[in-house]
């Protein structure tokens, strides 16, 4: 049997810190990521897709959303979908996924109950509510003589994060695997990730966030047999690419080197990123380096940025070409001289006006 194992679509996500086009671009790929995974699918022969949770980012989507969902749905054509509600579109009575259209080859699974399958069963193990105190596959049954491929999805959490609290949808995965199950498809892990040989976290089909580790995969999973161990490969499927990066200047000669590594950055449209720099620089470095990162501003998806930490050490060349009579050369000297943070962006002010200015 070959699998296409996804979760975490989180249609609908809200995106609120991107502007109103940008954001409705990004939403936009995330269906189309679905039918990149349906070319997949069919690609691969897959006699089935799961998609462990989370479909939605929330109830309160709208009829645009759901539509938008189901032709997504459509483009699988007769590969069976089988879907479950994670905590962000729990079963509740306002259930996105109640409202769903859904095509003829898609299965809603609100219910804890067995789903045959061409060559064994799928055992869904939705959560009822957003937050469950009970482990949501405690329900599975232990394996029965001449069963076949045993299959279960569930959307939760494999590792207790902390000992003082209660961590909700709790998920025992070796209870799972000792009842026989063939494999485990979870949701709510954003990505990549193997609790067992038997329990995997596809991640999100896109990425949510930038703390996210390596989202924007789905795994193609085939069972040779009941019983025996799955074939588990990592296919990525994303295009939006949320990059971490950090940056230290420690000579003028970083600027460029930092400025190459940018330019390199493949589809920088679809890219978000999320920069902290620090260390030291020259003020015609600095100054060099904010007209960089505007001139990116404006190329990436986004561009998240901290870089108080980049301390300013004027260069005798950039004093010299400060340095005038009058007012500029007293202002010069006095912002030299002082001691507030607020002088050394005043001085790389100065310094970019003049040069602008020349």
């Amino acid at each position: 049997m070959r699998i296409l194992h996804t979760a975490d679509w989180q249609l609908g996500l809200k995106l609120r810190f991107l502007s109103g086009e940008t954001a409705a671009r990004l939403r936009t790929q995330r269906f189309d990521t679905i039918r990149r995974m349906a070319e997949l699918a069919r690609e691969h022969a897959v006699d089935l897709v799961v998609v462990a949770g989370d479909v939605f980012d929330d109830n309160g989507v709208g009829g645009d959303t759901l539509q938008q969902a189901s032709d997504a749905l459509r483009t699988f054509g007769d590969i069976p979908v089988i879907l479950i509600p994670g905590n962000h579109d729990p079963a509740t009575p306002d259930s996105a996924l109640l409202r769903l259209e859904a095509p003829y080859n898609v299965r809603v699974c609100t219910d804890r109950k067995p789903v045959p399958v061409a060559g064994g069963t799928v055992y869904p193990c939705p959560l009822a509510r957003r937050h469950e105190r009970d482990d949501p596959t405690a329900w599975l049954p232990a394996r029965e003589e001449g069963e076949g491929i045993r299959i279960a999805v569930a959307h939760g959490g494999a590792i207790a994060f902390s000992e003082s609290t209660e961590t909700p949808n709790l998920i025992d995965v070796p209870a799972v695997i000792a009842k026989g199950f063939d494999y485990l498809a979870l949701g709510d892990w954003h990505g990549v990730y193997r609790a067992d040989p038997r329990a995997w976290y596809s991640g999100a089909h896109e990425p949510t966030r930038f703390k996210e580790q390596t989202p924007g995969y789905a795994l193609l999973v085939e069972i040779g047999a009941p019983g025996a161990e799955p074939r588990v490969e990592q296919v990525q499927v994303a295009r939006t690419r949320w990059l971490r990066h950090e940056q230290e200047f420690h000579d003028d000669t970083q600027v460029e080197e930092f400025r190459a590594w940018l330019d390199a950055l493949p589809e920088r449209s679809w890219t978000l990123l999320e920069l902290e720099l620090r260390g030291q620089l020259s003020l015609s470095a600095r100054s060099a380096l904010e007209a960089l990162l505007e001139d990116y501003a404006e190329r990436l998806a986004c561009l998240r940025l901290a870089e108080d930490a980049v301390s300013v050490q004027p260069t005798e060349a950039d004093l010299q070409a400060l340095a005038g009579e009058g007012f500029v050369g007293e202002t010069v000297e006095e912002l030299r001289a002082g001691e507030h943070p607020a002088d050394d962006d005043a001085l790389r002010l100065l310094h970019r006006l003049m040069r602008e200015a020349g």
